[in-house]
C-alpha cells in the first residue's frame, strides 16, 4: 500500500471508466450550455418570483445533506479531509441563506433592510467561502494521505478547522452586513461595477482555478471523489466566468446561466454520494447473501450442508403447498465407502465424493431441487412438487449417473464400480410434515435397498427398483 494510512483505501474507490465518461459528458455538457449563453447573456429576461427561493433552497439542502453524509463517511473511517470537505460544504450553505435574504424582490422587497450593495458582497464571500474549503481539503487530503495520524489527533484538528472556519464565515458576514454602507460599491444603477468584476474575475476565479490545478495534479482524478470534485470545480469556475466576464446586470440570460451553473455544482456532489452509497448497499447485500451461502454449503463437494437442507426443505415444502403437490426425499448413501476410503485413502475418498456430488447435480434439473450432504457419504435429495413416480424417475437416473463414472471400488466389495442405494420417502405437501419426519422415513427405505443387496432404490411404502452395476 506503498506507506499510505489504511483509512485513505477503506475512503476512496478507483473511478471507472464509465465514471470518467459520465463526468466528463457532465462537465463537457454545463461547459456547452455556458458558451451557448454567451452570444445572448447581456439580454434581459426580468425578475422571478418563485425561482430563486425554489432552486436557492434546494441548492441550500443539497448541500447540507452532502455535509452529513461526509461527516458521516468521516465518523466511518475516521479519515480528516472528509470532515474538512463537510465543513466546507455546510458553511457554504449557510452563507446561501444571508445571500438571499438580502436579494431584493425575493423573501422581501427591500431584501429585509440589508440593502442592495451588501448582495454581491455576501455572493462574492459564500463563492470564496467554498473555494477555501475545497483547497483546505485539496491540502488535507495531501497531508493526511501522507501521514497516519491517532484518532484524537484526527478529532483535534476537525475542531479547530471547523471553529476557525466558522469563526471567518460569520466575521465576514457580520462585516458585510454592519459596514456595507462603507465597503466600495459593487452594484450600480442595476449593474455590476468594474471593482465587482475586478474581485470575480482576478481573485476568485484565479483561485479557483489553482484549486482544481492543484487537485489534479496531486491526485490525477482517479478516485471517485476526487474526480467528482474536478467536475464540481469545473462548474463553478464556469459560474464564476460567467458573472465576471459576461454578467454586466441581474436577471440576463448569463446571470440566470450563471445562477443554473451555481445550483449545478451545489447539487452534483449529492448524487455522486447518493449512487456511490447505493453501490456500496448493493455491495454489502451481495456480500452479505454469498457469507450465507457459504455457511449453507459443504466445503468439500459445494453442495448445501445440513443448514442449507433445513432452509431448502423449508423452501421446498411453501412451493409443493402453493401448488397442491407432494413433496420427496431421497436419502442417498455410498455402497462401500468406508472400504473405499480404508483402501484408496481419504484423498481419493474426497475426489470420488465430489465425483458422486456431481452425478447427483446432473440429476436434478429444477431450481427448486436440492442436493444436500449431511456428512460423509451420506446425502439428501429434495424435489418439491414431485410425486413417488417423478421421485423414482429422479433417484434412478442418479443410481445410472453414479454408475456411469465407473469409479473402481476396493477389491474386497463384491460390486466392482462405486454406485449408490436411495431411499424415496414422499408426502402431501399440505400435510406439513417436518424435515425430520419424512428424512426419518426416507432413510428407512434407503435402510431396506441396502439390506436388499445395496445399488438400488427403494421406496417408504415398499416397493424397491434397481440393478447391481457390472
Amino acid at each position: 500500500m506503498s506507506g499510505r494510512p489504511l483509512a485513505t483505501y477503506l475512503t476512496y474507490a478507483v473511478a471507472t471508466l464509465g465514471q470518467r465518461r459520465a463526468a466528463l459528458a457532465t462537465a463537457l455538457g454545463l461547459l456547452a450550455a455556458a458558451v451557448c449563453t454567451i452570444p445572448i447573456g447581456t439580454q434581459q429576461l426580468g425578475a422571478p418570483d418563485a425561482l430563486l427561493p425554489a432552486i436557492t433552497s434546494a441548492a441550500v439542502v443539497a448541500m447540507l445533506v452532502s455535509a452529513a453524509m461526509l461527516r458521516g463517511r468521516y465518523h466511518t473511517t475516521r479519515y480528516a479531509p472528509l470532515a474538512i470537505l463537510a465543513t466546507g460544504y455546510s458553511i457554504t450553505a449557510a452563507l446561501l441563506l444571508p445571500y438571499m435574504l438580502s436579494f431584493p424582490g425575493v423573501f422581501s422587497a427591500n431584501g429585509f433592510g440589508i440593502g442592495a450593495q451588501a448582495t454581491p458582497w455576501l455572493w462574492i464571500a459564500w463563492h470564496a467561502s467554498f473555494v477555501m474549503g475545497l483547497a483546505g481539503y485539496v491540502w488535507a487530503d495531501s497531508f493526511f494521505s501522507r501521514k497516519a495520524i491517532d484518532v484524537a489527533a484526527c478529532s483535534i484538528i476537525v475542531r479547530r478547522y471547523t471553529l476557525w472556519a466558522l469563526t471567518v464565515a460569520v466575521g465576514a458576514v457580520a462585516v458585510i452586513i454592519s459596514c456595507r454602507a462603507s465597503l466600495p460599491i459593487l452594484v450600480r444603477g442595476g449593474a455590476y461595477t468594474p471593482f465587482f468584476h475586478l474581485l470575480v474575475d482576478q481573485l476568485l476565479l484565479a483561485s479557483v482555478c489553482v484549486v482544481l490545478a492543484t487537485l489534479v495534479a496531486r491526485t490525477a482524478l482517479r478516485h471517485t471523489t476526487h474526480l467528482w470534485l474536478g467536475v464540481v470545480l469545473a462548474a463553478f469556475a464556469i459560474d464564476v466566468y460567467l458573472n465576471g466576464q459576461v454578467v454586466n446586470a441581474r436577471f440576463s440570460v448569463a446571470w440566470y446561466m450563471g445562477f443554473l451553473e451555481a445550483a449545478a455544482w451545489q447539487t452534483i456532489f449529492l448524487f455522486v454520494q447518493l449512487h456511490d452509497s447505493d453501490q456500496q448497499f448493493a455491495a454489502i447485500a451481495a456480500d452479505t447473501r454469498s457469507l450465507h451461502e457459504e455457511t449453507q454449503r459443504d466445503a468439500l463437494t459445494g453442495l448445501f450442508n445440513r443448514r442449507g437442507y433445513a432452509d431448502r426443505y423449508a423452501l421446498a415444502l411453501r412451493e409443493s403447498c402453493a401448488v397442491g403437490k407432494s413433496i420427496a426425499l431421497l436419502a442417498v448413501d455410498v455402497d462401500y465407502f468406508k472400504a473405499f476410503n480404508d483402501h484408496f485413502g481419504h484423498l481419493a475418498g474426497d475426489e470420488a465424493l465430489r465425483s458422486v456430488a456431481a452425478a447427483m447435480l446432473a440429476g436434478v434439473n429444477r431450481p427448486a431441487d436440492a442436493v444436500c450432504r449431511m456428512g460423509g457419504d451420506e446425502f439428501v435429495i429434495v424435489l418439491a412438487s414431485t410425486d413417488e413416480r417423478g421421485a423414482v424417475a429422479v433417484a434412478e437416473r442418479i443410481r445410472a449417473n453414479i454408475a456411469r463414472r465407473r469409479i473402481r471400488n476396493a477389491p474386497n466389495v463384491p460390486i466392482q464400480a462405486m454406485s449408490a442405494s436411495i431411499g424415496i420417502a414422499v408426502a402431501p405437501g399440505e400435510a406439513n410434515e417436518s424435515a425430520l419426519a419424512l428424512h426419518e422415513r426416507a432413510d428407512k427405505a434407503l435402510y431396506r435397498a441396502k439390506n436388499l443387496g445395496r445399488d438400488r432404490l427403494a421406496c417408504a411404502d415398499g416397493r424397491e427398483s434397481g440393478l447391481r452395476a457390472v
